[in-house]
Formats: C-alpha cells, sequence, structure tokens
C-alpha cells in the first residue's frame, strides 16, 4: 500500500514539472467569447494546477445577477480578447481577464487574488500576458499572503497604457519569498490603481502562472519511486 502512494505522488509531481519546474497554478481562460461577457461564476478555479483548490478572485464589484442589468450592476469584471503571450502548452487562445472602471471609480485600488497551494514546492514565479487602455491604471502593485488577511507589498511597476498587449510576459521572481513555499494555502494579489476618475479604462490580463521547483524532499521522492519500481520488477 505504501509503494502505491509514493508512486502515485512521484507521478503527480512529474505531471506538474513538465514546462516551468512545476505549474503551480494557472489560469488560461479559454472559454470562447461569450454574451454577456460580465456573467462568469466566481471564484475562477484554475486550468491547472500542481496542487487542488486554486483559485481566482476579486475585491473589486461583480455581476449582481439581475436579467438585465445597468452597467454598474454587471460589475467590474469581464472577459475580453485574450492573448498568445505566456499561453502554456496545449492552450488555446481564449479570453482574457479584464477589470473595468466605471462611473463611480470603483475598480480604484481594486485586486486579481490568487490563492493557491505550495505544498512539495519552492522558488515561486508568477507570469502574465497584460493590457492596458488609454484610461487604464498607471500602476500595479504585487502582495502576498500565507493567510489572506494580512498582506505584504512585494514589488510595484508602472503600466504602458497602448491599449495593445504587451510583447513578452511580465515576470514577478518571488523566489526570495520563503514564507510562500513549501504551505497548504498561499495568496497573490495584483492591485490596480491610477484609473483616470470616473472613466471606463480596463485592465486586461491573461495567461497567469503561477511556477515553481520542487523542494528537494520532492525530488528526492521521485528517486525513491524509481527505486520501488526497479524491486518491484524483480521480484
Amino acid at each position: 500500500m505504501k509503494t502505491c502512494v509514493v508512486l502515485s505522488i512521484a507521478g503527480a509531481i512529474v505531471a506538474g514539472t513538465a514546462a516551468h519546474g512545476a505549474t503551480v497554478a494557472y489560469w488560461a481562460f479559454p472559454v470562447p467569447a461569450q454574451t454577456p461577457n460580465y456573467g462568469m461564476t466566481w471564484p475562477i478555479a484554475a486550468d491547472a494546477s500542481v496542487n487542488p483548490g486554486a483559485m481566482l478572485d476579486t475585491d473589486a464589484p461583480k455581476y449582481d445577477g439581475t436579467p438585465a442589468p445597468t452597467a454598474l450592476a454587471q460589475g467590474s469584471m469581464q472577459y475580453f480578447t485574450g492573448s498568445a503571450v505566456n499561453l502554456q502548452p496545449t492552450y488555446s487562445i481564449g479570453q482574457a481577464i479584464s477589470m473595468r472602471n466605471d462611473s463611480l471609480d470603483r475598480a480604484q485600488g481594486k485586486s486579481l487574488i490568487l490563492s493557491f497551494s505550495t505544498l512539495g514546492e519552492v522558488d515561486l514565479v508568477l507570469s502574465y500576458a497584460e493590457r492596458y487602455t488609454s484610461t487604464s491604471a498607471t500602476g500595479v502593485t504585487i502582495q502576498y499572503s500565507t493567510d489572506g488577511v494580512a498582506y505584504t507589498a512585494f514589488t510595484n511597476y508602472a503600466t504602458t497604457r497602448d491599449g495593445a498587449f504587451a510583447a513578452t510576459a511580465r515576470v514577478i521572481d518571488l523566489s526570495s519569498v520563503d514564507a510562500l513555499e513549501n504551505i497548504a494555502t498561499a495568496f497573490l494579489k495584483i492591485t490596480f490603481t491610477g484609473f483616470n476618475a470616473n472613466g471606463t479604462g480596463t485592465a486586461r490580463v491573461d495567461n497567469i502562472l503561477v511556477s515553481s521547483v520542487p523542494t528537494p524532499g520532492a525530488v528526492a521522492l521521485l528517486g525513491a519511486a524509481g527505486v520501488i519500481t526497479a524491486r518491484r520488477r524483480r521480484r
């Protein structure tokens, strides 16, 4: 019985380490164009993850469910056309998640919130495609948390408001944040600031990838699984 458990765990690690170390969590938003584009269900489960339970949520206003909503009742979150930037193998371009400001400035300072397990993983890297319209956010802040309540600022950067996806992915190296490694649930916030006041600018993000490398113990587990397999074959 122990042999079967070890092999099962090792197989999961192998599956997650094919391209960028482990794909800790990945959101490709591969859904086709849809009407209405704001009718999404929250939270949004990851399209791939090394451990179960990875989710994306937001603290921005969400669609209120009314049959014929006003622009405000549609909330701040919508799907728009996606990007090939940071698209992972076997996935096709679908949609991108977009935070849209409104006449009440409700997207100002709001965030995309990622939650995922890093059990067996260290040296995290966050990457994604991004696009900002001419009245969109001027700045982005990345924060992390181990409990989803208290967040620590990690870095921030200025955006390019040209209405086009950047040619390369935004890459945030979190490998120095030991607190996020090998824990049941880690949290990241991508926070948008500097929208034109009461405007309708949008910040579009796609192909959100949290990747890592396996812990030494996980690598050792792979070796152990190989030894166990060899022993079983000789019997």
